[in-house]
């Protein structure tokens, strides 16, 4: 079984993934998965990670480590496996740094402290439990002004134009064909009708323009907008509270 949501931002708001959620509950084994589409942000801050004595700021003390072990620890106690892509609201220099793993035909990192949490890298293809996913993480953050470059903001938040390339390489690769298209942010054209918002412009969403016009796809699925949005017309689901079955879009539409 997959199932998919919208951003945890940590454990802010992580409780979505609890077992009661599911109705499987405990009976979900490490072969059924939860997708999480950016923003994970377990490790987020630096001071989640740094030891004690280089706290830079009083805007992130000594309590954002102890929520982070213990929130990573609550999710490597879950009975299923979770997979996320990286949003804006990630440390992204942390998981470049990290060891670079071939899973499911892709490259993955394993969580240090949890090997049930795996990170999808951007443009990578995998297939899961039968079905085929390309990835794309990042975006811009709106927030930017009100961080501090290196503490809670890294501008590798925007995919490079070699994850790029990577990716539009990887979909031809497999004949510009997914089941699933997974990505933090919307294609630029259609955040303003599928959300009724209005939004700067943003690199990575002009980047995905190219992607929707291109490859052949079953549903696209993404966080970011803080919102919960199906619109099969455009065969888009925006995530952020719902956790819903893979295939459940289709059926929603009557299809």
């Amino acid at each position: 079984m997959i199932y998919l949501t919208g951003d945890i931002h940590g454990g802010m708001d992580i409780t979505k993934l609890s077992n009661r959620q599911f109705p499987e509950g405990k009976a979900l084994t490490r072969s059924d998965y939860v997708i999480i589409c950016g923003d994970f942000g377990l490790p987020f801050a630096l001071t989640d990670t740094a030891p004690e004595s280089e706290f830079l700021t009083d805007k992130y003390k000594r309590s954002d480590r102890k929520n982070y072990l213990y929130w990573i620890r609550w999710l490597s106690q879950r009975p299923y496996t979770v997979l996320w892509l990286d949003g804006n609201h990630d440390n992204h220099p942390f998981w470049q740094g990290q060891p670079v793993e071939e899973w499911n035909g892709g490259l993955v990192n394993v969580h240090p402290l949890a090997e049930n949490v795996l990170h999808l890298k951007r443009g990578e293809y995998y297939t899961i439990d039968g079905h085929t996913f390309w990835v794309m993480g990042g975006a811009a953050s709106h927030d930017r002004e009100y961080r501090m470059e290196g503490l809670d903001w890294w501008p590798e938040e925007l995919p490079s134009g070699e994850e790029m390339a990577h990716g539009l390489d990887t979909l031809a690769r497999h004949g510009n064909r997914a089941d699933y298209i997974l990505t933090h942010t919307l294609p630029q054209s259609l955040l303003a009708p599928v959300s009724g918002k209005t939004y700067t412009p943003d690199p990575t969403c002009a980047y995905l323009d190219q992607v929707y016009a291109t490859a052949s796809f079953q549903y696209w699925y993404c966080g970011h907008l803080h919102m919960d949005v199906n619109h099969p017309g455009y065969r888009v689901r925006v995530l952020y509270d719902d956790v819903v079955p893979l295939g459940a879009d289709a059926a929603e539409a009557g299809g």
